[in-house]
């Protein structure tokens, strides 16, 4: 299968060459030197399961070994801690040449990742815990310092690359996909991120294996290693130049050496060939100092698979809510004496952060893994729930819950205080029990409604589900509520219908929904008194998309490197099913005292269609809630806003920041996209959906494709595989969106909060009454410039917390507090590997930092 590729991966050298350089090989004059770069590019998971590739992979550690030990000039490359770490477990035997092989640099660590991620749909903290898992067991376990950033077959990069490898350590970043245009780029050049960080690239113009698989006679050799040398004269300022020699699974060649020796002995040969490692390159092409800088995104790249098999991403976000919750949770845990158990919480996100390697992350696998791939999900989430409960037990048993009624505790996982959704879930045991009031931590009565109740015989409430709007819950805290059970009836807590059908209101918005289709017809913002759709909204479209799960439309080109430019725009009316040509029963708007919503279901041609649409009291969002049942192979699904915003621009969330992006084009956003002009817009959030697109002023949200392997057929691993599970035929799967029509742009609307408090709701636990030394009212942290977002607390290998910030909105912050409602003893600057840097002053437990636009910051501190 392998035999395949290799030719493939030769002709393509062969053509660009043709195309690109033919003419413009090496003058005469001083030699340069061809750097060949042994690697195998292990694959995490795709066609086959992690274990399966492992089977293949772990062998050809053994053959570069021998390679090693029998030629004192060779060199190889291994990247990912999910491939190495099971040879030196499995391989004991080996273990003391492996580490005597680093040690020397000849085998040289690089990635410095589990896997080999996705960079654009997981969160910027996940990316963080794949440096410290496997940059920190690289450091343990082998003693060296992962400095090469090594993501080669990684499909597009943000913008805030550069300055997160800076921050981790490292020196270089390689890459294959994700230029502007080919003709123009340079191999090597340095990448400047959004907050001014540089790193010097290389990027590989023939992929990852242009000097893998030369012939085995000399004359052969010769002719394919001139051949590679000079296809990359386009691309080169310098003689000297470099060729990766591996690719997918690759085993190493035990011939190369020999003739890599032959040839260096040949006269007039027109450059030396080596056999180096990344950093003998990155020596050579430092000393130059005419690295041009290039600024910016590698994306967007294979806009297909934002939106595959996108349960994945939904689960991907799941635990990303879930680890970051658990961190938070063991910080304050151990604040009232309880120690963290780091062990158990790196257990959890070690499968996690496996299921994010590019190909795992993009949906583009094999039925038999994509089953594998949710077992790891699953096994994550198990081991997560079981942490977050167990840590905010020792919090409430510590908690003053003293009171009339059930306590509540209501907890906020976030940098900031906060009003929003929560949900109870009450029992009562005594009879007679007919209604409840809801007091928060200063008596005062709060709003309830109930969603679900159980009664006994006699019409007494046995069990009671209901939601309230949680007010000001302090930042990285909690709120203590009580519930009280009466005996009398008061004002009735359930929902009733509307007589205003129709309308949804709450005091941001009104809004207009069509009783047939479940469509928006408007929204107006009562501030100014806006509409901010221009047609009707909350439309869900289904159109045919014969590609596969890696491209919208088309099939995959696995050689794919540039960007994509084509135009992606809005459905068109005749071409497409649209969820508002389509009616059933009329839905209803129900209201209450603390939400009003609209719920409605009905055909979408052979499929089923159903939403939700809820406006809470003080909330300034809508959300929705969305339900497919897809019974149609190849075709997609997007929800379509259109705003009114006319000559406005799109602004895209990427990992720890924002940034402008040309429109009529899918891209990988994270949690939210906004259209505003200088005086309004709108922001549309997602839970889930990384596929964001505007085009004309429509915001749309990519939710499903129906979709499987279509490139692929005899090679590659595809063999005997079936991907139909991609298919997603039959099964009901639910999407999370809030709309956020505002004034100003999302800088003044806070779009990154919003984006952040509708993935991270508020937790609701019950709690036993007891005394406590904490109040019924406490929050951890206070930060004073709403644009400065604490996007991690956690805890650190030696008892410190480690707190991790960044500014949000592109603005210079000097002088940024962070208030700590607890002692702190020390606090210092560190980096993403939470090494210590300088030490930084405490007064009154307030730390003042200056941040730069974009700037993250990490510190470490003994609480």
């Amino acid at each position: 299968m392998k035999a395949l590729f290799r030719s493939l991966l030769f002709l393509f050298g062969l053509i660009c060459f043709e195309v690109l350089g033919a003419d413009s090989a090496v003058n005469s004059g001083e030699k340069g030197t061809f750097w060949i770069i042994p690697h195998t590019h292990w694959e995490g998971a795709v066609f086959k399961t992690r274990e399966e590739y492992l089977e293949m992979g772990l062998p050809h550690i053994l053959t570069a070994l021998r390679l090693l030990q029998e030629h004192s000039d060779y060199r190889f490359v291994l990247d990912q801690v999910a491939y190495f770490r099971p040879f030196l477990e499995r391989y004991p035997e080996e273990a003391d040449d492996f580490r005597k092989f680093v040690t020397e640099g000849r085998l040289q660590i690089v990635c410095g990742l589990n896997v080999m991620p996705d960079d654009n749909m997981p969160s910027g903290e996940s990316f963080i815990r794949q440096m410290l898992y496997a940059k920190g067991y690289c450091r343990d376990a082998l003693g060296v310092e992962v400095k090469v950033g090594w993501l080669l077959d990684t499909f597009g990069h943000h913008a805030q690359m550069p300055q997160l490898l800076r921050l981790a350590g490292y020196n270089s970043f390689w890459f294959f996909r994700g230029v502007e245009n080919r003709e123009k780029m340079p191999s090597e050049f340095l990448w400047e991120g959004l907050d001014g960080a540089r790193i010097p690239a290389f990027w590989l113009p023939f992929a990852y294996g242009h000097a893998y698989g030369p012939p085995r006679d000399l004359a052969g050799f010769m002719r394919f290693m001139k051949e590679r040398y000079d296809a990359l004269t386009p691309f080169s300022r310098s003689k000297n130049r470099v060729g990766l020699a591996g690719i997918d699974v690759s085993e190493p060649e035990l011939y190369v050496p020999e003739l890599v020796e032959k040839f260096n002995r040949q006269p007039e040969m027109p450059f030396v060939l080596r056999i180096g490692v990344p950093t003998d390159f990155e020596k050579q092409t430092a000393e130059r100092g005419d690295l041009p800088v290039l600024k910016g995104e590698r994306n967007p790249l294979f806009q297909g698979i934002y939106s595959s098999r996108i349960e994945l991403k939904q689960w991907m976000r799941t635990i990303e809510r879930l680890g970051t919750t658990a961190e938070k949770l063991g910080v304050l845990s151990a604040l009232v004496g309880a120690p963290p158990d780091n062990q158990l919480i790196w257990r959890a996100w070690e499968p996690a952060l496996f299921n994010v390697t590019h190909d795992l992350a993009s949906g583009v696998m094999t039925d038999e893994v994509y089953t594998d791939t949710l077992r790891g999900y699953e096994f994550s989430r198990r081991l997560m729930n079981e942490t977050v409960e167990a840590r905010f037990s020792t919090l409430l048993e510590n908690i003053d819950t003293e009171g009339e009624g059930i306590p509540l505790v209501v907890f906020n996982p976030l940098g900031w205080n906060r009003s929003d959704a929560a949900q109870g879930d009450v029992g009562f045991a005594e009879g007679g029990i007919v209604d409840f009031d809801l007091v928060d931590d200063s008596g005062k009565s709060a709003p309830a409604q109930i969603s679900e109740v159980e009664r006994f015989d006699d019409g007494g409430l046995r069990r009671i589900k209901f939601d309230f709007i949680a007010r000001d819950v302090p930042a990285m805290g909690y709120s203590v509520y009580h519930v009280l059970p009466w005996k009398v009836a008061g004002k009735s807590k359930l929902a009733v219908k509307d007589s205003n059908e129709g309308s949804l209101e709450n005091e941001t918005y009104s809004a207009k929904v069509d009783l047939k289709s479940g469509a928006l017809n408007g929204i107006r913002l009562k501030s100014g008194n806006w509409e901010a759709l221009s047609e009707a909204g909350n439309v869900v479209v289904c159109e045919q998309d014969n590609g596969d799960f890696w491209e919208l439309y088309k099939n995959l080109d696995g050689f794919q490197n540039v960007v994509m430019t084509r135009p992606l725009k809005a459905p068109e009316r005749g071409k497409a099913l649209f969820s508002n040509q389509f009616s059933g029963t009329n839905g209803v708007i129900m209201k209450g005292p603390v939400f009003c919503e609209f719920q409605i279901s009905h055909p979408l041609g052979t499929n089923t269609f159903s939403t939700e649409i809820r406006a809470y009291t003080g909330i300034p969002r809508i959300d929705f809630k969305t339900r497919l049942v897809n019974r149609e192979p190849h075709v997609r699904y997007r929800v379509l806003f259109p705003s009114s915003v006319t000559g406005g621009h799109g602004t895209h969330e990427i990992p720890f920041g924002a940034i402008e992006r040309p429109q009529n084009q899918e891209f990988p956003a994270q949690n939210w996209i906004d259209y505003s002009d200088a005086q309004h817009g709108v922001s549309l959030v997602n839970r889930g959906n990384p596929g964001n697109n505007i085009a004309e002023g429509t915001l749309m949200l990519s939710l499903m494709r129906s979709t499987q392997i279509r490139s692929y057929g005899i090679g590659g691993g595809f063999e005997g595989q079936g991907s139909d599970t991609g298919l997603e035929l039959g099964k009901e799967l639910v999407f999370d969106y809030a709309l956020l029509p505002h004034t100003g742009d999302w800088r003044e609307a806070g779009s990154y909060r919003a984006g952040m408090e509708f993935n991270n709701p508020l937790l609701v636990r019950k709690a036993a009454k007891h005394h406590g030394k904490l109040p019924k009212r406490w929050g951890l942290i206070e930060i004073n410039s709403p644009n400065v977002v604490l996007s991690a607390l956690k805890p650190g290998k030696d008892g410190s917390a480690i707190v991790r910030i960044y500014e949000a909105a592109g603005k210079q912050t000097p002088g940024a507090e962070i208030k700590w409602n607890a002692n702190i003893s020390s606090a210092q600057e560190a980096n993403l590997m939470e090494d210590a840097g300088p030490t930084l002053d405490v007064k009154q437990s307030i730390i003042r930092v200056d941040l730069h636009p974009f700037e993250i910051k990490t510190l470490k501190l003994q609480l």
